[in-house]
């Protein structure tokens, strides 16, 4: 496993950067809305613009400008000056610039929409928005899903057809031993930006495909490469995406209820004229916000009751016994994972099981069997050499 002292501490610091992040935009979205200065911004825009949705278009990107810019300086050395700090990244300074560029691109055209889909909900349907939210939802959920290897993956990283025949047709094997269907597998870059592994099974029906990436081919052996993306291919033999699916229509559908109530509760006393009046935005973030932080223990329970499920699938389905505890441990390395995180902290922000327990748990299923780690020659065992 990783030095304990470096994944500590690493770990440490993001979880007091998430604690910072949590009381600055908290506060933000507090004073903006409670001393006036998001109601002064509301009436600018509605002056200035002809309509109410362009309205809410300009008053959406000044507020974007000035919560990201509030933001910016954690935002920054999280995941910048931190990852180099600890030799996780490999960017440079114009290539996250870069990055930065895209990923604040497609979020403000994301929320541009959703807010907007929102609002004329609000002024349409003041009754039954929530219903209608919660459909609108599922169905925006299911389209970024199918679209995720086409569309919004190629903006961030490029992606090929795996060069290794003799890996690839090994990888499709167990994608047939699984019953998955794929249109193929794919050589993710992730190196140029940063030396963290992984795997994935993206994309619905015909878009679905396993994502290798470069990290995870250059220094994993194939039976571990094996390992990972069986516990990746699980995920979609036990339904796990529609499983999630569903349980974020049930909490959806509650969420926007509860909100649809609490409204009532702050339109008067911050004197918004309705439920549409977009004025008191930052007070429908910040009530979001805090139920999610609030609900989010169960959310990640959830999400690693399915990580359970999947570990135990891919120890059963690896070549030897304690093939993926190997695995695991060098996924550990590489992202510089805590390996023992303290429980609360793992029951609050974790939505894996800690690389530790899963190590442990991988260990006891392969008989106590561990794989020694190889002591060189990965890259070239990892394209089949």
């Amino acid at each position: 496993m990783a030095k304990p002292s470096d994944a500590q501490n690493y770990a440490k610091i993001r979880y007091q950067l998430m604690v910072a992040d949590l009381a600055v935009s908290w506060t933000a979205l507090g004073f903006l809305q409670f001393s006036g200065l998001s109601h002064r911004l509301a009436g600018w825009a509605r002056q200035t613009a002809g309509s109410e949705p362009l309205a809410l278009a300009l008053y959406l990107a000044v507020l974007g400008v000035a919560l990201y810019a509030i933001d910016l300086p954690l935002h920054f050395y999280r995941s910048h000056s931190l990852e180099h700090r600890f030799g996780l990244s490999r960017l440079t300074f114009g290539g996250w610039l870069m990055r930065e560029a895209k990923r604040t691109a497609l979020g403000g055209a994301m929320s541009l929409l959703l807010f907007e889909g929102l609002y004329l909900l609000l002024r349409q349907a003041p009754q039954t928005w929530w219903l209608w939210a919660t459909a609108g939802w599922i169905l925006l959920s299911i389209v970024l899903t199918r679209i995720l290897p086409t569309v919004i993956i190629p903006i961030f990283y490029k992606s090929t057809r795996l060069d290794n025949r003799d890996l690839e047709e090994r990888l499709l094997r167990m994608c047939k031993r699984v019953g998955i269907l794929t249109v193929g597998i794919f050589r993710l870059s992730l190196g140029a930006e940063t030396r963290k592994a992984n795997a994935a099974v993206v994309g619905l029906g015909k878009t679905r495909r396993v994502l290798v990436s470069d990290t995870l081919l250059e220094n994993f052996p194939p039976d571990e490469i094996e390992g990972v993306l069986a516990h990746e291919l699980a995920h979609h033999r036990f339904r796990h995406l529609s499983k999630g699916i569903a349980l974020a229509a049930v909490g959806s559908l509650a969420l926007f209820w509860l909100t649809n109530q609490a409204l009532f509760f702050w339109v008067e006393p911050l004197g918004l004229a309705n439920l549409a009046d977009f004025a008191g935005l930052p007070m429908l973030l910040l009530w979001l916000s805090v139920v999610n932080f609030v609900c989010q223990p169960i959310q990640n329970g959830i999400s690693r009751a399915f990580e359970w499920e999947a570990d135990r699938f891919a120890t059963s389905m690896s070549v030897s016994p304690g093939v993926f505890a190997s695995a695991l441990r060098r996924l550990g390395d590489l992202n510089l994972a805590d390996p023992n995180p303290p429980r609360w902290i793992e029951w609050i922000f974790y939505d894996h099981p800690s690389i530790g327990r899963r190590v442990r748990a991988a260990d006891r299923a392969a008989g106590g069997e561990v794989v020694p780690r190889l002591a060189g020659g990965a890259a070239e065992q990892a394209a089949g050499s």
